[in-house]
């Protein structure tokens, strides 16, 4: 069985889990600084807390939200969080265009608005030297999924 069949297997099986009221994240490792993000129940929005994993370890990570709906949040460290050093995201943004549609960028708890057009969208890391973005995807699935690529400089 070819991985994308296994994949399209794992979705709809995760679909058919998600009529319960249970919201949980699920990630599943691809290979290093890949993996795909899903959630299972009912969930109006989900924090993915990427801090001390695997994750963290990596300058360049790509995941694949899932049935992308409604509010997935990302804490993104990385190797300058542990060293106390400043760093910028490079986001992909060409990759989130038709599926996402606000970014936010959320500093002391306060969501800034930062949709953008262009092709690649650049945050600084915040004085916790992390990066907080908030995707907000569709409430009615219109695609079976969103890549989110970045790379840590």
């Amino acid at each position: 069985m070819s991985f994308l069949s296994s994949l399209v297997i794992l979705c709809l099986a995760l679909t058919i889990h998600a009529l319960d009221d249970s919201c949980e994240t699920h990630i599943y490792t691809i290979k290093t600084c890949s993996a795909v993000i899903t959630f299972s129940g009912n969930c109006q929005s989900m924090t993915v807390n990427l801090s001390h994993t695997e994750y963290a370890q990596c300058t360049s990570n790509g995941f694949f939200w899932s049935y992308p709906l409604n509010n997935l949040t990302l804490v993104i460290e990385t190797l300058f969080t542990e060293k106390h050093q400043a760093y910028k995201i490079s986001l992909n943004n060409e990759q989130l265009f038709g599926a996402i549609t606000n970014v936010y960028r959320i500093i002391d708890n306060k969501e800034i608005e930062i949709t953008t057009h262009e092709k690649t969208l650049i945050q600084q890391s915040d004085s916790n030297y992390q990066v907080i973005l908030k995707f907000q995807g569709p409430t009615r699935l219109g695609r079976y999924g969103v890549n989110i690529n970045y790379e840590s400089v």
